[in-house]
């Protein structure tokens, strides 16, 4: 494919992203001067029925988000479509989404969390009252900026009230944090998004979801069995006022959650009181502290890594993502024990193609003492300890991917297992669809083939 020069009105500057469906680019705005980020899809990566469903909920991104107007969601510019894409014209926001954070293993103060969540839930309320429910609400969609700033992004399977894009019956969102009714293929409202806040603030108080396990079961308690106290959790950090909070927010029944965004928060609010807090400080006084606090890793590094060789790999990788560099090692190399593969997936994590390169290439030579020439795989010799493709676990691999991505996960699975050597490529490579670290662990610990 030819290097993308040019979208619409604007230059492109580089990649900065990458999925399974498109490209994210760095643009430049030569008109108002300024930088933008350009989300792309292509239409020939799927048949074109498919590729009709996709656009459409490309382009309702676009119309959900650009009826928006508030400091604490991500701006939409721009629509476009050409032969080949489409592409959105967004606010470039230079921060890491607070799944980062999480993944750190960092424990957020009360008046952090109280922080984050008036400003999630801030941006929700004035979403809802313009009539747009994000949908999948989860750390990954929540940006925390390097001045300490909150953005909400990505409402790609947002409901536009009296929209007929998203019907009943279609399962769309993130496993963990996804709403009973949303399980149930029924028709969702805010009170979905209430839900799904719910377990973001369940997981930053105690630093655990409510519900979790496989993809198979996790649905089947999130709709029918209870979630434990987070003070029984976090006993010091988590005063009891926040259990009935959160209990009533993680409600099996739509009926029986908080009404809206603004009257979750104004509990959180009587409840941060009520055990001492004078009044919730605002983000600019907390977030940067979260933002720029770093801890000492003190942990064995996974099983079939030396820690000298993930330290320098730590090293080479953070000119390019900063102090993310070592739980980015540290998650990737619980992935794979080969030194090729884990130098890919960490050059997935830099943002420009360019850095990226730069990166894979030194660390080879330097780590492994591998010309990049060399690292391609040897597809002649498969792993004879790893089992055959049974065509019965294309569909079941299908099944398990789609959470994660939707009804693209069989092309998906059908274009994997035509370039997969054994069972263990096959899953390795559907995992490289998920663009987030977390989930593509997630995933393969749930299909056999991770820690």
């Amino acid at each position: 494919m030819a290097v993308l020069k040019q979208l619409g009105k604007y230059k492109v500057v580089e990649v900065i992203g990458k999925g399974a469906m498109g490209v994210v680019y760095k643009g430049y705005d030569p008109v108002l001067e300024r930088h933008v980020a350009l989300k792309t899809v292509r239409k020939e990566l799927v048949d074109e029925n498919l590729a009709t469903q996709i656009i459409a909920r490309f382009k309702n991104e676009a119309l959900a988000s650009g009826r928006l107007n508030h400091p604490a969601i991500v701006g939409i510019y721009d629509y476009g479509e050409n032969k080949q894409l489409a592409y959105i014209a967004m606010e470039y926001v230079q921060g890491r989404g607070l799944r980062d954070f999480l993944a750190r293993q960092e424990r957020f103060g009360l008046q952090e969390v109280m922080t984050i969540m008036s400003r999630l839930l801030d941006a929700l309320d004035y979403a809802h009252e313009h009539g747009v429910v994000h949908r999948d609400i989860k750390p990954q969609n929540i940006i925390m900026t390097p001045d300490g700033r909150l953005k909400l992004a990505d409402f790609g399977i947002a409901r536009i009230d009296r929209s007929n894009l998203t019907q009943v019956g279609s399962i769309m969102g993130t496993p963990a944090y996804m709403s009973p009714e949303q399980y149930a293929g029924q028709q969702v409202d805010r009170r979905s998004d209430i839900f799904s806040c719910g377990v973001v603030l369940y997981e930053l108080l105690t630093g655990v979801k409510p519900f979790e396990g496989p993809t198979e079961t996790v649905g089947y308690k999130i709709c029918h069995e209870p979630h434990r106290h987070p003070s029984e959790i976090n006993p010091q950090g988590v005063p009891e006022v926040f259990d009935a909070i959160l209990t009533k927010a993680l409600a099996k029944k739509p009926e029986d959650r908080y009404a809206s965004a603004r009257e979750f928060a104004q509990a959180l609010a009587k409840g941060f009181e009520t055990r001492g807090g004078v009044s919730i400080p605002s983000e600019a006084t907390i977030l940067p502290t979260i933002i720029h606090q770093d801890r000492p890793d003190t942990t064995s590094p996974p099983p079939g890594w030396k820690a000298g060789r993930l330290r320098a790999l730590e090293e080479l990788l953070a000119p390019y993502v900063g102090p993310m560099a070592r739980v980015l090692v540290k998650r990737s190399a619980k992935i794979t024990t080969d030194g090729p593969t884990l130098v890919r997936l960490l050059a997935e994590s830099i943002r420009s193609e360019r850095d990226a390169k730069a990166f894979a290439a030194t660390a080879l030579e330097k780590v492994f003492a591998i010309a990049q020439s060399e690292a391609a795989p040897d597809q002649s010799s498969p792993d004879p300890s790893n089992r055959p493709i049974d065509p019965g676990e294309v569909d079941k691999a299908a099944g398990r991917l789609a959470p994660y991505v939707g009804p693209i996960a069989k092309v998906m699975a059908k274009k994997a297992v035509a370039q997969a050597r054994d069972l263990k490529a096959f899953y390795q490579q559907l995992a490289e669809n998920l663009a987030d670290p977390e989930e593509r662990a997630e995933f393969l610990k749930n299909s056999g083939y991770g820690e």
